[in-house]
């Protein structure tokens, strides 16, 4: 029997159009089930409270509901190798951390993702950072904390929360901005530290502003300046570094929502865009004012743009400073 090798083209073209015609159809649906926020740290922290605020107000606006679910883990990796190995659907989602993009790749060996498995939806809270000494540290300022560091190289003392934690990589990050050498000292976490800072054990510290704010204010240690471009309204005495005259001395840390690499382009913009709304609100940032969080809306080619570069800063001080995790 012949074939109407006419016919079939005319079939096939039409088949070409419907199948380009169905893409933009999905993503106008988008979502129409439940879409899942993998949190990389366990229930009840800080990171998880942010990410069911911003996914209570996100189900509202998509009109489904987000759900989060903890993986915590392995300084976030678990978590993050899950969603890159995910659907390309925007179905599953990461509330990531600076830490997941940005010393990660320099500091563990196992990981089993790169940015590259990743499209950046929108950046969501940062976490501003204080440098803050003992009380009775014989320093009334920045200048006063150098003079002295410089007259007693290696002999001032640093409290971290862990060798590669951020907080330990943002005294690095002062120390080298000042000039100075300064010891770190590592503890098993935030809490442990805390405790020597305020019981005057250790003479310094880099600390989250929710824990400055108020034993800055009670006198049990003292903020000499903050990592910020600018000074932070909660201690508005307390200059930044920045405007000192050390603009390398900024930091913070952050979170952020991705996707997996492949999404849709139209998932990704109808993600950024309420989510960016969303930041933007007087609600949002009431809501994070108390856990010492700021939001810092920006378009997904900023967040890229920001990522890279403070994976490559970060990535040079881990090198230099011969920084490795146990």
């Amino acid at each position: 029997m012949g074939v109407n090798l006419g016919r079939w083209i005319t079939i096939a073209a039409a088949l070409a159009v419907s199948l380009i015609d169905v893409a933009p159809g999905q993503a106008q649906q988008y979502p129409d089930r439940n879409v899942t926020m993998v949190v990389p740290f366990p229930p009840g922290g800080t990171t998880d409270i942010v990410a069911r605020i911003l996914t209570e107000q996100l189900s509202a606006d998509l009109g489904r509901q987000v759900v989060v679910e903890n993986r915590g883990g392995a300084s976030t990796s678990i978590g993050a190798q899950y969603v890159a190995a995910a659907d390309k659907d925007g179905y599953t989602l990461l509330f990531a951390s600076a830490t997941t993009f940005t010393t990660n790749p320099h500091l563990l060996a196992s990981i089993k993702y790169t940015l590259e498995d990743f499209a950046p939806v929108a950046m969501v809270v940062k976490v501003p950072f204080a440098f803050v000494v003992k009380k009775d540290f014989p320093a009334a300022d920045v200048a006063a904390f150098r003079a002295y560091a410089l007259a007693n190289p290696g002999k001032v003392n640093n409290a971290t929360n862990g060798p590669g934690s951020t907080v330990h990589l943002m005294g690095e990050v002062v120390a080298r901005g000042l000039g100075v050498k300064l010891q770190h000292v590592h503890y098993r976490g935030a809490a442990p530290a805390m405790n020597d800072m305020l019981a005057g054990v250790v003479d310094s510290n880099v600390e989250a502003l929710t824990n400055t704010v108020p034993n800055h204010k009670a006198g049990t240690y003292r903020a000499l300046a903050v990592l910020s471009e600018e000074r932070l309204p909660q201690i508005p005495e307390v200059p930044s570094f920045k405007e000192l005259g050390y603009p390398g001395i900024v930091g913070a840390t952050w979170f952020a929502v991705f996707a997996p690499a492949g999404t849709p382009q139209a998932v990704l913009d109808r993600l950024s865009a309420a989510i960016t709304r969303i930041v933007k609100t007087s609600d949002f940032a009431k809501r994070m004012e108390p856990i010492g969080n700021q939001p810092w809306p920006m378009t997904p080619n900023e967040l890229d743009a920001h990522v890279k570069g403070e994976r490559d800063r970060l990535g040079k001080i881990i090198r230099e400073a011969n920084i490795t995790v146990d």
